[in-house]
């Protein structure tokens, strides 16, 4: 219930934000809405062109007088039909419904706002401020900026799951230690573009933060804060490359499996990656590999992500991802922690085939193949109805 009072607020609040005149502007003029294009449903376009060439396209804006509203989202539907330890089910469900909210305030100040309305949680809700091209300032909770695909949104990820390795090393879901936060925090961030080449175009671009550190909508609950920092290099419009990095301490919200922290302990918890992307129609590839440290736990993990468009708004998608969750666990170790029910080291496989049926929406159907190195082979078919506005 809070949530939605804080949703309405925050929405109230933006559509009276819209209705000024720019601080600047001193003359009357005559109001009127007209529509445009947008690139991302990140409200700045240096920090769109940052993600990439399959940034989000076409969503529509609404303009009163001099400022400038935007709303617009999504839902995705799924259908699972899953295969593991000898036992079929099957699933249908509403995955995501996301509204979002974007106010350019002034020509240097903007607002954003994130609800998913299927789970009623707000996501983010932030303020950022451009000083300059290369000097912009967010202040709220966001996506933290480590790894490349935890950045996209799940309207242009080409696979319907994340790959197990982000989930896990990028504290999107999966990892007890840190709970399901899909990467969001609350923090104080600097991001940029710079670096312009003859043509006019900004080939580096960087973000550096400050996070509390315990995840999307939950009080600090301890003295330390995370610092997170990614840097990408654009040399050519279809070529990226990224790294990134995490240094902070982790409050365990359950205890590891592995004995080295228990519920409630302060642990390190340090990351880091690198990774590109490119496209060259009509092929687009991505890789990532990442590398962490939780408390005396090494962990690795990475993935290759493939498309191939023979024909128009039509994809081939293939993608592996490996994740070991602790390097130095012995398949003897291992097969204990799969007794009860604890997967140590997997590679996971899939390929599939998306249809674009109008900019953003689109129909995709899958095969995921996840094989650990001890345990039980799972075997998933899933369909994905995705409407985005």
């Amino acid at each position: 219930m809070k949530n939605k009072i804080l949703l309405l607020s925050l929405l109230l609040l933006l559509f009276c934000g819209t209705t000024k005149a720019n601080d600047v502007e001193t003359t009357p003029i005559e109001k009127k809405i007209e529509f445009g294009i947008s690139t991302t449903t990140y409200p700045d376009a240096n920090v769109a062109k940052s993600l990439g060439t399959r940034a989000e396209t076409n969503s529509l804006n609404l303009d009163i007088g001099l400022s400038r509203l935007r709303l617009f989202g999504y839902g995705q539907m799924w259908f699972n039909y899953k295969h593991a330890n000898k036992e079929n089910s099957n699933s249908a469900e509403v995955k995501r419904i996301i509204l979002m909210a974007d106010a350019q305030i002034t020509d240097k100040l903007s607002f954003f706002l994130m609800y998913d309305a299927a789970v009623s949680e707000l996501h983010e809700y932030y303020a950022q401020y451009a000083f300059k091209p290369w000097l912009q300032l967010r202040v709220g909770q966001f996506k933290q900026p480590f790894t490349l695909e935890s950045l996209y949104s799940p309207t242009f990820m080409s696979t319907i799951f994340y790959d197990p390795s982000v989930l896990y090393l990028a504290g999107i879901a999966s990892d007890p230690l840190v709970g399901n936060h899909v990467a969001r925090d609350m923090g104080i961030m600097f991001t940029g573009d710079f670096w312009k080449n003859k043509n006019g175009r900004y080939l580096m671009n960087y973000s550096i933060g400050v996070f509390n550190g315990p995840g999307m909508n939950i009080k600090e609950n301890n003295s330390q804060k995370d610092v997170i920092g990614m840097l990408k290099y654009m040399p050519t419009k279809n070529l990226l490359v990224e790294g990134s990095f995490l240094v902070g301490t982790g409050h365990a919200q359950a205890s590891s499996v592995y004995g080295a922290t228990k519920l409630g302990d302060d642990y390190s918890r340090h990351r880091w990656n690198v990774g590109v992307e490119a496209t060259f129609a009509p092929f687009y590839l991505r890789g990532e590999y990442i590398q962490g440290y939780d408390g005396g736990i090494h962990s690795r993990g990475g993935y290759i992500n493939f498309i191939y468009t023979p024909i128009k708004k039509f994809d081939i998608v293939l993608n592996w991802d490996y994740l070991d969750k602790n390097t130095h666990c012995h398949k003897k170790a291992q097969k204990d922690f799969a007794i009860n029910g604890w997967v140590t080291e997997l590679q996971t496989y899939t390929a599939g085939a998306q249809y674009w049926i109008y900019k953003r929406c689109r129909l995709s159907a899958q095969f995921v193949y996840t094989r650990p190195r001890v345990g039980e082979i799972t075997r998933e078919f899933i369909s994905q109805l995705q409407i985005s506005f």
